[in-house]
């Protein structure tokens, strides 16, 4: 491994395996490299990804950019990277320029192997602690019967009971569930549900689905395909053998009956449009990773054929995708749900400094800000001051208050800003302490607060 600027940065001896389904038909095949102790190493100790808060890894995999192959060479790391920072399980990306025995072999994407390690890593867990399955619940590591028991009572239970609803919460992370669905729908994914599913958990924890392979969307079959209804493809109680088969679809149809399930999805798809799906954010996001790799493209298309010019086509294709797929993305959600109509929230903030604004999941920090949520779909709104501030009361439409958190449903266009104001809470007094009681007297260890 040979970084930037030349230096040696390591070297391994490990396995290799050959990687991938539909893309082993490509002349550059996709490649999955193993750390072995007959080799020399179990692990792989170095920082192949700079920005990951690890750096040990059991395997690697040197991947073709799958059906984007000599299309963009960045579609899936591109859609996967939309999400960094996001509470979602993903894999990191790092392009490279690959040699193999010597010879030119195109640019790569390093990425993760999603395996037992993958997960151990993220969760800071021990391998033997992981749940790791796909599809309908086929096992890759671990144990699949908790989750075909709670896929069997989500098909039974009515979950409009509230008990049966806050069982499946505490079976499945619903918000992690809830923004899995909303990116592979915004990606316009039609190789998923019914194939590139995979899903983890720790030992007795809540089940998490992991975002992968998305490189089947943002219009690479045609450039017009931001007009997809992924949304109902997503909810399709008879779809064919692939790619939504009925039981790929069944939780989220069964949770998304439920109203506040429903609320969940809709209001975090908001967000998300409303921020990380941005069209500006997207447009830059892609041309920040086309650049990274503009220059080796011209090379790479030598050894394998194309153009450089159909390359830019194809980056332009999936920036145009990300321009136009939102208002499609709305009008799809009004239809699903039955819902009236969307409007914009605008969120005016005078002095930063003092204070800020929550709305769902986003944090408002600047003086301006806007964004589009659903009637019938509460939100939440809440301000909050900054050390040495104290929040006094709203300025908005409809007489909003001066409680500092709203729940609003939204029947119109609405602006708010709230009002900060010098000050601080009355600080609570530490009265009085109990840790070293007598030994022919011993009430125990205790603490006493005053609220002033």
């Amino acid at each position: 491994i040979y970084e930037e600027d030349g230096t040696l940065g390591a070297a391994f001896d490990g396995g290799v395996k050959i990687f991938g389904g539909y893309s082993r038909s490509n002349d550059q095949r996709s490649l999955s490299i193993f750390a072995r102790g007959k080799y020399g190493f179990n692990e792989f100790d170095y920082p192949f990804f700079p920005d990951q808060p690890y750096d040990s890894y059991q395997a690697i995999v040197l991947r073709n950019s799958g059906n984007d192959w000599n299309n963009t060479m960045l579609r899936d790391a591109a859609l996967n990277g939309l999400l960094k920072g996001a509470d979602i399980e993903r894999q990191a990306y790092r392009p490279v320029a690959t040699y193999l025995n010597g010879e030119y072999w195109g640019i790569y994407n390093i990425r993760e192997k999603i395996n037992e390690h993958f997960l151990a890593s993220k969760w800071n867990v021990d391998p033997e602690d992981i749940d790791l399955l796909e599809l309908g619940g086929s096992v890759i590591y671990g144990n699949n019967e908790d989750f075909l028991q709670l896929v069997d009572f989500i098909n039974t239970a009515d979950l409009s009971v509230p008990a049966n609803y806050y069982y499946v919460a505490g079976q499945m992370d619903l918000d992690n569930f809830a923004l899995y669905q909303a990116s592979q729908i915004y990606f316009d994914n039609t190789d998923w549900p019914g194939n590139n599913l995979k899903f983890g958990r720790k030992k007795e924890g809540r089940w998490r689905w992991i975002l992968f392979d998305v490189d089947f969307g943002f219009g690479i079959w045609n450039s017009l395909n931001y007009t997809n209804n992924t949304l109902a493809f997503a909810l399709e109680p008879n779809g064919p053998g692939w790619p939504n088969p009925p039981w790929s679809t069944l939780i989220f149809r069964k949770l998304t009956a439920q109203t506040t399930f429903r609320n969940l999805f809709v209001n975090r798809f908001a967000d998300e449009l409303n921020s990380r799906f941005l069209p500006e954010r997207v447009s830059e996001h892609i041309d920040t990773l086309a650049t990274r790799i503009a220059n080796e493209i011209p090379v790479h298309l030598d050894r394998w054929g194309g153009s450089f010019g159909y390359w830019l086509n194809q980056v332009t294709n999936m920036k145009i995708f990300g321009n136009q797929r939102p208002g499609y993305i709305k009008g799809d959600i009004l239809s699903a749900f039955g819902l009236p109509a969307y409007h914009q929230l605008t969120i005016e903030i005078e002095n930063p400094e003092e204070g800020f604004v929550q709305v769902n999941s986003l944090t408002i920090k600047e003086a301006a800000w806007h964004g589009d949520y659903f009637q019938e779909v509460p939100i939440c709104v809440k301000a909050i001051a900054r050390p040495g501030y104290i929040f006094s009361h709203w300025i908005g439409s409809g007489n909003p208050g001066n409680t500092p958190e709203l729940i609003i449903d939204m029947q119109s266009a609405m602006s708010l800003q709230p009002v900060f104001q010098s000050g601080t809470l009355e600080a609570i007094v530490i009265n009085e302490i109990n840790y070293n009681a007598a030994d022919n007297f011993d009430p125990g260890d205790w603490i006493e607060l005053y609220n002033p």
